[in-house]
């Protein structure tokens, strides 16, 4: 397990409310330990190269080019990853929307497993979104924790299927377990179960984690649900203006 790890918001130049910084607080603490397929040295050396990676000179020049798949090199990494791995997140972090499912393929054969290809993004996912957060109240960065110790519990749910996606994910109807804290109960199918939620599911608790910062940094599922409910300080429209205009920018085609 990971130690306790102290992350503050006392030095931000404006209030940051406290379910996000204990929230914070938790998802590091969550990304230093072992997860469910990667020790936590994995772990944390995945979130040190999501860091560096929007440097990386291979990943602008394919970037500016007509196709990412023209261009070989070398990744301006850290060299502490095999290079599949160093070639899996600087694609991830600097050009998603041009990911293909070939590439994808190409990674699973070549020595990723499925449910550690979950991990490696949602790690990923998960440094993005709190790097992303300090970088726009400009502030330094946390410093990423002490891997903690252990070993990977390796174990797979039930239920997963490759349906609606690239990699197999578990439909609510098969959920059960933790992954019934991401789909909202006794609702159904889509929108309720959106392919955004169901992303991760193959490794559940990387799932779970990701949608508690879901749920802090955006909204919750009661609010997503019903126009009328409105956790926020801003209106319910400049939230998701906001958010529309961040998925635009993303490339996001949720």
């Amino acid at each position: 397990m990971a130690e306790s790890v102290m992350l503050s918001y006392d030095q931000a130049p404006y209030e940051v409310r406290e379910d996000i910084s204990r929230t914070h607080e938790d998802i590091w603490q969550h990304l230093a330990g072992p997860g469910t397929w990667l020790t936590g040295e994995r772990r944390m050396a995945i979130a040190a190269e999501t860091r560096v990676a929007a440097a990386c000179e291979l990943c602008r020049r394919r970037k500016e080019a007509l196709s990412p798949y023209a261009l070989d090199g070398v990744h301006d990494g850290l060299g502490a990853l095999p290079d599949n791995v160093t070639e899996m997140i600087h694609r991830i972090v600097t050009d998603p929307g041009r990911i293909t499912r070939k590439w994808v393929d190409g990674l699973i054969s070549g020595g990723i497993s499925e449910p550690e290809y979950v991990e490696t993004v949602s790690v990923i996912a998960h440094t993005i979104c709190v790097d992303t957060f300090t970088d726009s109240l400009g502030m330094p960065r946390h410093p990423l924790p002490e891997p903690g110790q252990g070993e990977p519990s390796r174990t797979l749910p039930e239920g997963a299927s490759t349906t609606t996606a690239w990699l197999p994910t578990i439909p609510p109807e098969k959920a059960d377990g933790m992954l019934l804290a991401i789909y909202p109960q006794n609702v159904g199918d889509s929108p309720n179960a959106p392919h955004v939620r169901r992303a991760m599911s193959l490794v559940p608790a990387e799932a779970v984690s990701f949608f508690r910062l879901n749920d802090v940094q955006y909204l919750p599922p009661e609010a997503m649900w019903n126009v009328d409910v409105n956790p926020r300080t801003i209106s319910k429209s400049q939230v998701e203006l906001t958010a529309s205009r961040v998925s635009s920018l993303n490339g996001c085609f949720y």
